[in-house]
């Protein structure tokens, strides 16, 4: 009898067991979801976008971002939306932004939170001196001074165990421990993604975001970052010829699927059509291993339409396109008549803003026969430089740089730099030293004059001397870089003799720039720098052909201008094409899709109509460049290509009338 009672009670204790088990959860993490790009997934639509967020287009970069303002609202997302039929979230992920601070303070700014009932599961916040990664409420706290301001960086962080590892452009790696519980069982109902925003944080982000990707699961940071190389201690004036050295171009971030360059080697990106995540390895952008390979979409150029007609003050020889975060795109032209105006000397060049998809003006801005334009930040702080020609060739004419006044939102004049008949300025940086470079053309009759590279004193808030460079008929700077090696390459258009002459590319070694290579030009006015894969080129443009070569002047306007490829074993640029050009005046190369296009201004002497067209060439595999568009167009001086949305728009300056000209791409 006792022992029947004893089966039937265990019987029910059993049962109580069982279905005690059986209304149990087990733990799930949510370890199995690919990538996840949370600015899509708050942004679904650009209409629905928060006060305080904006998106805008870095020209520098070409890539669209979005703008963060002191005045941004909470941007959230519960993330229930990212992790649906787990419970947990993962124990080991990778996150990573890439992101460009425009104001960085003493105060922490909030980039990333992830919080569950006030408490803060996972944070990131950046200050002047710090980055501070906050996981399971337990702070860990990075130095950011890797990080360059008004630069793009991506900067990824990996938690492995109780580890977690910041990775900047895979430059710089940092591994700290990580105090947290293992596993931590951070509960993913109810907790909500903020970005831009959050309690650990003392403000808001204030910068651009591109994208901001969570990947769990797997520490996609180390895995993706290529072997770190030694790095050579002097240059010894010639490139190394080692293999595992290959040549990417210089460009801030800003993904081009069809190749990567310089700046990017060791980034992460995160290609928005084909959801993968990529990193660029020696000029290429290679996928990392996800759920997702879609192949990314692809558009092939039909053609060009008029879009625009832009009026300037007077015919234009060079047109600037930038942005101003918190302002928009804006395109100044370089007008180079004197006749009209109120300027200083009669002349003033147009500056026009991208409004509701056309180009209004803007600003009038004093200039004297402008030749060019440049812009740069430089802190915290937009400038706009203009290579003055001047009305008398004998003498010297003041060059100047404006500063962009925040309140005012206006141009106003900040320094003057006495030039001689400049015809162009490149700005740039090298190991944080700005520079600016201006080539004088000549004095008079006197072609051999010499040029000057400006460097940024910081303690008197100004360009001063740094180098002066022999040149003759200066026309042209281009500021490339190649590995660790900075070159400047200097177009020289007339000896007062002959336009067939040497042009030279010089390398920044040892505080100078060397000379480092000539190549034989005829009348070149501009350089075009730019990577297709792993291979480096520098195409000229050739704009007249006078002197003893020509000694009839028999269709003086009809020149040959070529492609160079970096040979690494030779150490030199060497001739790789050469296009039949009618006065080329400029270059501009560009991407569309997978495709590689040029673009060629055949404009300022003309004869026939038919030597004016402006030709677009796309590249064909082992055709090379070939001619796929003729366009008859005003006369051309300088081109630039932008997009806006899915469209893409190409403008371009008239060098003998006031008419410019925004064209539309079209796409089969």
């Amino acid at each position: 009898m006792e022992v029947a009672i004893l089966k039937v009670y265990l019987v029910f204790i059993m049962r109580l067991i069982l279905e005690e088990v059986s209304s149990l959860k087990i733990p799930t993490t949510c370890s199995n979801k690919g990538p996840v790009n949370l600015i899509d997934e708050a942004f679904p639509r650009i209409g629905q976008l928060p006060e305080g967020v904006s998106v805008v287009y870095d020209v520098k970069s070409h890539v669209h971002a979005l703008q963060f303002l002191p005045n941004t609202k909470d941007i959230q997302i519960p993330t229930r939306k990212i992790f649906q039929q787990c419970q947990y979230f993962p124990e080991e992920f990778s996150v990573f932004f890439i992101m460009k601070h425009v104001q960085m303070t003493k105060h922490k700014q909030c980039l990333l939170s992830i919080a569950h009932a006030q408490k803060t599961q996972l944070s990131v916040c950046i200050s002047r001196k710090k980055i501070v990664f906050t996981f399971d409420n337990k702070r860990t706290r990075f130095r950011s001074s890797v990080l360059t301001f008004n630069q793009w960086h991506t900067v990824g962080f990996s938690v492995t165990g109780s580890h977690v590892t910041m990775t900047t452009d895979c430059l710089n790696i940092r591994k700290h421990k990580l105090k947290r519980a293992f596993p931590s069982f951070l509960e993913v109902e109810n907790s909500v993604i903020n970005i831009g925003g959050c309690n650990s944080c003392e403000s808001a982000f204030q910068g651009l975001l591109k994208d901001i990707v969570l990947v769990p699961g797997a520490d996609v940071v180390r895995r993706t970052c290529p072997p770190r190389t030694p790095r050579s201690a002097f240059l010894d004036n010639h490139i190394p010829t080692e293999p595992e050295k290959e040549i990417a171009s210089y460009s801030s971030v800003g993904p081009d699927w069809a190749g990567c360059r310089w700046m990017d080697v060791g980034n992460l990106a995160f290609d928005v059509y084909s959801r993968t995540i990529k990193v660029c390895v020696n000029g290429i952008w290679q996928h990392v291993a996800t759920h997702f390979q879609e192949p990314p979409k692809s558009r092939e150029l039909d053609y060009l339409e008029v879009y625009q007609d832009v009026i300037t003050p007077s015919a234009s020889i060079d047109v600037e396109l930038f942005h101003l975060p918190g302002e928009g795109l804006f395109a100044v032209f370089a007008n180079s008549d004197t006749s009209t105006g109120s300027g200083k000397s009669g002349g003033v060049s147009g500056l026009y803003k991208w409004t509701e998809k056309q180009f209004l003006l803007y600003q009038r801005l004093p200039s004297v026969s402008a030749q060019s334009w440049c812009h740069f930040f430089i802190e915290s702080n937009f400038y706009l430089a203009v290579a003055n020609y001047g009305n008398d060739s004998s003498k010297g004419t003041n060059s100047t740089i404006y500063k962009w006044h925040r309140h005012r939102k206006k141009f106003r004049e900040y320094q003057s730099i006495l030039t001689y008949t400049a015809r162009d300025m490149e700005f740039f940086v090298i190991n944080d030293d700005k520079f600016l470079a201006i080539a004088n053309h000549a004095i008079g009759a006197n072609q051999e004059i010499d040029s000057i590279i400006y460097k940024w004193d910081a303690k008197e808030r100004k360009f001063a001397p740094f180098q002066t460079i022999a040149t003759v008929g200066a026309y042209d700077w281009t500021y490339f870089r190649v590995q660790e090696y900075h070159f400047l390459a200097i177009a020289q258009a007339f000896n007062g003799k002959t336009t067939l002459m040497d042009s030279v590319i010089f390398v920044f070694q040892k505080d100078k720039f060397l000379p480092f290579q000539t190549i034989e030009t005829n009348g070149a006015t501009d350089w075009e720098f730019f990577m297709i894969d792993k291979e480096a080129y520098l195409i000229v443009a050739n704009a007249y052909n006078y002197g003893p070569q020509n000694f009839q002047n028999f269709n003086t306007f009809k020149t040959n201008s070529s492609l160079f490829r970096l040979n690494i074993a030779k150490r030199a640029f060497i001739k790789y094409q050469t296009f039949e050009t009618n006065s080329a005046i400029d270059w501009e190369h560009f991407t569309i899709g997978t495709d590689h296009y040029l673009i060629v201004s055949n404009a300022q002497n003309g004869g026939s109509e038919e030597d004016r067209l402006t030709s677009l060439y796309r590249l064909q595999g082992v055709d090379r460049f070939v001619p796929v568009h003729r366009m008859f167009l005003e006369p051309s001086a300088d081109w630039e290509v932008f997009e806006d949305g899915d469209d893409v728009y190409f403008l371009y300056t008239n060098a003998k009338g006031r008419q410019c000209q925004v064209l539309r791409a079209r796409f089969k």
